[in-house]
């Protein structure tokens, strides 16, 4: 069987209607999710690109796989999902962003068309997406990372319809080989731009701003009053995140429409019916979410919480509860191509619940995050750390095990311990933006317990592989 792997970047799924959102229009996402399976508690294994892409394709944790934070590209000789089908025959394409494989790993790729954040990088590219990658640009140097900006070009001089077409033309070329393409869109990933008509369908002062506490960083983690101050805090006022929303559900609109177009050309060459189709983020956004924009070494559900659909032929219908994450699609794929599952995957093979075969259920999802270099001094307190758009900008320093995070979600409880900081607990029935830090209240002792027992007995159970999956304590 094929697959199309169609990953976008950055985007939270409660920003879906599917997830509840009922503002955004995301018609043929809607259908996709109808035609096939609604996973309603999927997670990323880390809420940053790299970390996140690289479980993707090698089933493992980023504790296992070793590329920990954005700088870390997969490790030479890791053995990876592209590589297991290409052995096997299949045709490998990728149109639109990689960071995941090393150049010299990108031999894998029968059909390459790249793309980053700011548009299309491939030689191919023509005149017109080129001018609106240089419009961004501009853009960018004068706003900012996490700045909007409402592009002058059409829809199809914009990244996100490069990409689309770069994929519908490997569908066009691939041959009768089985294939797997990853269709990978750079977008919603900052900066937030869009043009029109989207930029314009999602007024500012219409959009809804998510709850938020003056005092919501006392209690929380130095990592996240860090993250708080450096990045965004204060400096982003509500006029700003009503922008930078209304700007990202037209980004998630605009992806919609492309996707659709895709899954049309799919169908009209009747590939759909030999093909496993996922639709999935790499992580999620804060989008105003405590007063933060973009994403920081936390595992808020805004961060953690993504999108995942799947459809393939013989597939029920159905919204699905189990707790899913990055790590189980490479299983689910190699199933659904019929190869055997290496020892060292991590993540567990989705395919028998898809198709309503017996399924060893859990009730809860684990991630993690390994650490990040981070823009402070050493002797500098978070309050008077500058800005990233300030000349005076410190930089990176790597503060040994800082930022290092493990977290156990349940439906009703999260856990999140870092080594060298603060412990959070949040109920997420009564706080689901987790807002006020539970650990260490009088009678939640049991919970902590419990949730303690559960993370360490299950890091026991993924550490096959040998690798150091750090101490909870």
């Amino acid at each position: 069987m094929n697959t199309v792997m169609i990953m976008v970047d950055q985007q939270k799924a409660s920003s879906l209607p599917m997830y509840g959102n009922p503002f955004v229009h995301t018609p043929n996402l809607e259908a996709l999710a109808q035609e096939g399976s609604l996973f309603r508690q999927a997670s990323t294994s880390c809420p940053l690109c790299v970390p996140a892409r690289v479980s993707t394709f090698t089933g493992q944790y980023p504790s296992a796989h070793g590329s920990l934070n954005n700088s870390v590209l997969m490790k030479p000789g890791t053995s990876h999902l592209l590589g297991l089908l290409k052995e096997a025959g299949y045709t490998i394409g990728l149109a639109g962003k990689n960071h995941c494989f090393r150049e010299e790993e990108m031999q894998v790729f029968d059909y390459l068309e790249e793309a980053f954040h700011h548009g299309p990088t491939s030689p191919s590219a023509g005149p017109a997406p080129k001018a609106a990658t240089q419009y961004l640009r501009d853009c960018q140097a004068l706003r900012g990372a996490w700045g909007w900006t409402i592009n002058p070009h059409p829809p199809e001089a914009l990244g996100t319809a490069w990409v689309t077409d770069k994929a519908i033309e490997f569908l066009d070329h691939h041959g009768g080989d089985p294939f797997f393409l990853w269709y990978s869109i750079p977008d919603p990933h900052i900066p937030f731009q869009t043009c029109e008509p989207y930029a314009s369908m999602y007024p500012p002062e219409e959009v809804d701003l998510p709850p938020f506490k003056a005092d919501e960083m006392a209690g929380k983690p130095r990592a996240h009053q860090i993250d708080h101050a450096v990045m965004c805090g204060d400096q982003v006022d509500e006029d700003t995140i009503r922008q930078v929303i209304s700007i990202y559900y037209g980004m998630n609109t605009f992806i919609d429409t492309e996707v659709g177009r895709f899954l049309d050309a799919l169908s009209k060459q009747g590939l759909d019916q030999d093909t496993l189709v996922i639709y999935v983020s790499d992580h999620g956004e804060y989008l105003g979410e405590h007063r933060m924009i973009r994403k920081s070494k936390a595992a808020y559900d805004c961060l953690t919480h993504v999108p995942l659909l799947m459809r393939a032929p013989g597939m029920r219908s159905q919204p699905l509860d189990t707790p899913v994450s990055l790590e189980d699609l490479m299983p689910t794929v190699l199933s659904y191509a019929g190869l055997n599952i290496p020892d060292t995957v991590q993540g567990r093979d989705l395919r028998p619940l898809l198709e309503g075969r017996s399924f060893e259920d859990r009730n809860y999802v684990y991630g993690e995050y390994g650490g990040h270099p981070y823009p402070i001094s050493e002797n500098q307190p978070y309050e008077t750390c500058a800005s990233p758009l300030s000349p005076d900008f410190r930089p990176a320093m790597k503060l040994g095990g800082y930022g290092k995070m493990r977290y156990i979600r349940t439906p009703r409880w999260k856990l999140v311990m870092y080594v060298q900081d603060t412990t959070e607990l949040y109920d997420l029935e009564d706080d689901p933006h987790e807002l006020t830090n539970l650990y260490g209240t009088p009678g939640t002792e049991t919970v902590v317990s419990d949730l303690k027992s559960m993370m360490i007995e299950y890091m026991m159970t993924i550490d096959h592989t040998g690798a150091d999956v750090g101490k909870v304590s």
